[in-house]
């Protein structure tokens, strides 16, 4: 082995069954599955740790006295062909790539890279080709065999709950204009949300349209946001800081009666601003939409990584059509996913692993233009208003 070597530097290590793994996560999925790491014991650690930088590899075969160098060298050899050593052709691409996102580290660039190119079976192909039959069936079973699908609705039939009005507001605004008049707002007046725009809001972005029974993966509703499967694994918190006739409080949106169940009557502005990193537009907003995933609701069906690419995606679906419904109805929207986890996670009493935060939403009575027009003060200069501004709109009773 003529050629200097160095080790991939987009190796990441893990434990399967007893045996330590090596995943290059640059290493492109099959066309026919998932990617397999690759298992190492302590004497290929031990080699490896020597291609740091380029590095010779006869150099390398002398300096492990219990071993014979020729041992060395074919250890060498096995570890270049599976990926686990660059040669400088192939280290270049890595190099190119990864000096790209080398901001975001390594768990981004990990998630990013090791779900790419992940195979689909699709209904089309599976009647065309007896082989891609045979792996749908097998998926199928697998689900099968799994029991029976996670529940459409998450409820606690002791919680206490206020039932939300049904006289929605209707939601006839030209939709160009809506569309052009959305934006993020970072201003709101201190008058209450009225709650027929509250309830109007939760009601079309959070609530079903319409169900289906889609066999063995269970009853599934249609909201109005595209969601992978139908799954639709977002549960929507609410905190309450300033609504017309509801107690400022935490609550979880229930969309199967179109009800708040109490979680605390006690969560304040001061809570707010802790789990938000004290943002203006989050501690001012007359509420506040926490948007967590069901893992399980969405793993029921996808069981690859990429699924979670899927379940991000769903949740902007939602946010958009928040942001949509808000603005017909005249308050302003805004969106963050700026938010302490953890302790979000423990206030709205879940798990952070079965169940875990992802986004958050809110929307208030925008104290700025609400036409869609650009707002000339920097969003931090608060209350000081320029000429163009027109006066704030109230929203729809």
């Amino acid at each position: 082995m003529a050629m200097e070597l160095r080790r991939a530097r987009s190796l990441v290590a893990y434990w399967v069954n007893g045996e330590m793994v090596l995943d290059d996560y640059l290493d492109r999925t099959p066309e026919n599955g998932e990617k397999n790491g690759v298992a190492v014991d302590g004497a290929a650690l031990d080699i490896l740790s020597q291609f740091d930088d380029w590095t010779d590899p006869e150099q390398v075969s002398h300096r492990f006295d219990d071993y014979d160098p020729a041992s060395v060298l074919e250890a060498v050899t096995d570890l270049a062909e599976a990926g686990l050593l660059r040669t400088r052709q192939a280290a270049q691409e890595e190099d190119r790539i990864l000096d790209r996102w080398q901001a975001w580290g390594q768990s981004a660039q990990f998630f990013h890279f090791d779900t790419k190119d992940t195979a689909y079976i699709s209904t089309e192909g599976a009647s065309a080709d007896p082989e891609i039959a045979a792996s749908r069936a097998a998926v199928f079973g697998e689900i099968r065999a799994s029991g029976p699908a996670p529940e459409m609705f998450a409820r606690n039939v002791d919680a206490e709950r206020i039932m939300l009005t049904r006289s929605f507001l209707p939601l006839d605004r030209d939709f160009a204009d809506v569309l052009l008049s959305r934006r993020t707002h970072r201003h709101f007046t201190e008058d209450a949300v009225p709650l027929r725009s509250f309830s109007t809001v939760l009601h079309y972005t959070f609530a079903p349209m319409h169900f289906f029974d889609a066999g063995v993966l269970g009853k599934l509703m249609l909201r109005t946001s595209p969601c992978g499967g139908a799954r639709h694994e977002s549960e929507c918190y609410v905190a309450v800081r300033n609504v017309e006739s509801i107690p400022p409080g935490l609550y979880r949106y229930s969309p199967s009666d179109h009800s708040l169940e109490v979680l605390s009557y006690d969560f304040d502005t001061v809570q707010l601003g802790r789990l938000t990193f004290d943002q203006k537009m989050v501690t001012t907003a007359g509420f506040v939409c926490f948007l967590t995933i069901d893992v399980q609701r969405a793993m029921f069906k996808y069981r690859s990584a990429r699924m979670l690419r899927t379940v991000l995606l769903d949740t902007g679906h939602l946010a958009q059509t928040f942001a949509l419904c808000a603005t017909a109805v005249g308050l302003g929207p805004c969106q963050t996913d700026a938010f302490r986890d953890s302790e979000l996670e423990a206030a709205l009493g879940v798990d952070g692993a079965a169940e875990t935060a992802v986004y958050v939403l809110a929307a208030g009575v925008p104290a700025r233009r609400t036409d869609g027009h650009p707002i000339a003060d920097a969003p931090d200069e608060v209350g000081r208003r320029t000429p163009q501004e027109s006066a704030p709109q109230k929203p729809a009773a």
